[in-house]
């Protein structure tokens, strides 16, 4: 009886064959990887080279809003002023949909009465 050798196995033709097909799909397909890596960090870094831009072009707008505003005239209202117009325009819209709410009341009971 001969002994194994545990380090080498024949193989046939067919098998020979398959495995190197197997070989080459798989470098294939890390070859196919490898170009979409690539691609992807391509696109990465021009999507930074983009809001790179965006980046500049916001500060530029920004300061370029400052200077603008800075050469208005503004005027100072009081405080107590503007409060007291925004408590007066509630009041006004408040009573307003208050008395739209009584008048619908009072046709809703007038026609409960002609019913009963």
């Amino acid at each position: 009886m001969e002994e194994e050798n545990p380090l080498y196995f024949g193989m046939d033709s067919y098998e020979s064959v398959e495995a190197k097909k197997n070989l080459l799909s798989a470098e294939m397909f890390l070859l196919n990887m490898i170009k979409i890596i690539r691609r992807y960090n391509l696109l990465r870094a021009e999507e930074l080279g983009i809001k790179f831009q965006i980046y500049k072009s916001v500060k530029k707008l920004d300061a370029a809003v400052k200077k603008t505003n800075s050469s208005f005239p503004f005027l100072k209202i009081p405080q107590k002023t503007g409060e007291e117009l925004v408590r007066k325009e509630a009041k006004t819209i408040k009573e307003k949909f208050d008395e739209d709410l009584e008048s619908q009341l009072r046709e809703i009971q007038e026609r409960l009465k002609s019913i009963s």
